[in-house]
């Protein structure tokens, strides 16, 4: 496996024409639940485009030229935090690092800012391969979600 932080990969805005690359990445039941906590099996076409919204800042990681990871910043202003959420690798790369990269991209990008104190990340599921990535990425658990059952990690900025 290559380390993450030896992967050459790009972090940029996300646009619509990988709308349907990423949508694909949510390939069966349990990545649906993992990823956006879905219900029903397959996931609607204009999935991706619902998540894109004012408040949401949306990522890519680009390898090669081609997107391996999507990943987004939610701004949570009242806890001077960002959140990253609905984290999703292609699945040809899962297990290979680029999560891992496209979480501490992330985290760099948001601790940027002079008016973030903390990223959040929160895990809904058993899924030791996304605890893994997060702890190696930096994060640490700190409780319990407040209004579903999960883990609540942060990674405080320096």
């Amino acid at each position: 496996m290559v380390k993450p932080l030896e992967i050459k990969a790009d972090l940029v805005p996300y646009s619509e024409e990988y709308e349907q690359y990423i949508r694909k990445w949510i390939e069966c039941e349990e990545t649906f639940q993992f990823v956006c906590r879905g219900k029903v099996f397959p996931p609607p076409e204009n999935i991706i485009k619902s998540w894109q919204r004012s408040t949401v800042k949306s990522y890519l990681l680009i390898d090669s030229g081609k997107p391996v990871a999507y990943g987004e910043l939610w701004r949570r202003e009242e806890e001077m935090a960002f959140e990253i959420g609905h984290l999703l690798v292609e699945p040809y790369k899962r297990s290979q690092g680029y999560g891992t990269k496209l979480v501490e991209l992330l985290y760099q990008r948001a601790a940027s800012r002079t008016d973030i104190a903390k990223i959040i990340i929160k895990l809904y599921h058993e899924n030791p391969i996304a605890l893994g990535c997060f702890m190696k990425a930096g994060f640490e658990i700190t409780g319990t979600t407040s209004y579903t059952a999960g883990l609540r990690m942060i990674r405080f900025v320096k």
